[in-house]
């Protein structure tokens, strides 16, 4: 935060305690900084694009998205996804105060109740929901007997990129049991990521025939 009295330690101290237990990672802690530095009032909402976050921070645009998702996770910050428009960040160090119009003033008490019943059901469905948040996403993976914290960054992606897919697999056919298709895939996560990083790295060396 460039102004110096509008820091609120206790958002750093809350990423270092974290870090202490999670190893959230440099990459994580440098974007959540970089944030922190770019806002001008804690009370208000930070306008900053994944293209702007990489290019400033010298990082890929792949880096900063699984980042600021860990950081939501984590209960740092929260943001809202609009694709096509730059990320709107809140601090939860400084949540901002939700103002929602006093309709209940001028509503009858029966229409009240059938508020309530409404509600009520909306929050059951939205709990069934048949594809997970990011939270449930994760915190259906911690279960998995073959889930390590190694495994967090990968996880983090590749719940992106189901998200992102509409959830539907590298087929293009739909993920009806997200659940049952996680558990089958979590124990290639780290594989995939090793071959990608070092299939060049381990081609052998061919040496030509000596010639007379």
């Amino acid at each position: 935060m460039r102004n110096s009295k509008t820091f609120d330690g206790n958002l750093f101290e809350k990423m270092f305690d974290l870090n202490s237990k999670n190893k959230i990672g440099a990459n994580t802690i440098a974007v959540f900084t970089f944030i922190l530095y770019k806002c001008e009032d804690p009370r208000k909402e930070i306008v900053l694009s994944d293209y702007q976050m990489a290019r400033e921070l010298g990082l890929s645009r792949q880096t900063v998205i699984t980042a600021k998702n860990k950081l939501k996770l984590l209960g740092l910050l929260d943001y809202n996804r609009n694709p096509g428009f730059p990320n709107r960040f809140i601090l939860n160090g400084n949540p901002m105060p939700k103002v929602t119009p006093k309709t209940y003033e001028i509503i009858d008490k029966p229409i009240d109740g059938l508020k309530t019943i409404v509600e009520s059901e909306i929050n059951t469905k939205s709990s069934f929901s048949k594809y997970p948040n990011l939270k449930q996403f994760m915190d259906f993976a911690k279960t998995l007997k073959d889930y390590s914290e190694k495994l967090d960054d990968l996880l983090i992606q590749k719940f992106q990129k189901w998200e992102e897919a509409d959830w539907k697999n590298s087929l293009g056919r739909p993920i009806l049991n997200w659940q049952s298709t996680l558990e089958k895939n979590i124990n290639t996560l780290d594989v995939s990521h090793y071959n990608k990083g070092s299939s060049l790295i381990n081609l052998p060396i061919i040496k030509r025939p000596m010639l007379d």
